[in-house]
């Protein structure tokens, strides 16, 4: 699939003019990435716009210590850097988690196009105002929320995302899971182990299987379903 095949059936540049859009088109530069690859590093000079074509990214922050955070995943059909025409470096650090094509778009013809059209810059602002939603969701799962709070909201958030009942194919090692809801791999490992003995999910390689969606908004929310000990 061509790059202009790509944006038409991106929301991000919904109501963009043909010529406009050819024009978009005409400057992507396409991107391979391989999993656990880094697409740019924390602080490293990035002006342009990536959309994800396929696969996914993560973005993160890391402590000198070593101790790294997710704060987003993006999958097919969605950007990231929406802070491109502001920013002269990255404000995190982004890595594939499986193999990934990115269409990158340079800073200075997304800004040319968005003077010619608002209706990109309103696009723009848009997503990033569920951007900083997200962001603030994440602060307050941080600082506010048990493990198994955070697991739970997770796992309610990607049947809704991926508009499945009872599968959730994560394609990424569960460490990756636990930097995105800020455990430790141990501590996610032994939450997963209680949830399915509470007939709340089955694990099955890298699939988490649904068994109680009830069980998990229930624990999403604060509350604690019943034990499946008795």
């Amino acid at each position: 699939m061509d790059a202009l095949s790509v944006l038409l059936h991106i929301p991000l540049f919904a109501g963009l003019p043909a010529d406009q859009m050819r024009i978009l088109a005409g400057c992507a530069r396409e991107k391979s990435v391989r999993a656990g690859q880094m697409v740019f590093a924390d602080a490293q000079e990035s002006r342009g716009l990536h959309l994800v074509v396929w696969g996914r990214v993560k973005i993160f922050k890391s402590a000198p210590e070593g101790r790294e955070q997710t704060i987003f995943v993006f999958g097919p059909g969605e950007p990231f850097c929406l802070t491109a025409l502001t920013d002269q470096v990255s404000p995190a650090g982004a890595m594939a988690l499986e193999d990934t094509r990115i269409l990158l778009f340079p800073a200075e013809v997304l800004e040319a196009v968005a003077r010619k059209e608002p209706s990109l810059l309103f696009n723009m602002l848009l997503a990033l105002s569920r951007r900083l939603k997200e962001s603030i969701d994440l602060i307050e799962s941080l600082s506010l929320k048990e493990i198994p709070q955070r697991l739970a909201a997770f796992l309610v958030n990607s049947l809704d995302q991926e508009g499945r009942d009872e599968r959730i194919d994560l394609r990424f090692p569960h460490r990756e899971l636990a930097k995105i809801i800020g455990a430790t791999p141990e501590t996610l490992s032994r939450v997963l182990k209680r949830m399915s003995e509470d007939g709340l999910l089955k694990l099955e390689g890298r699939t988490i299987k649904i068994l109680s969606r009830p069980g998990l908004n229930l624990i999403a929310q604060g509350g604690q379903p019943p034990s499946g000990d008795g």
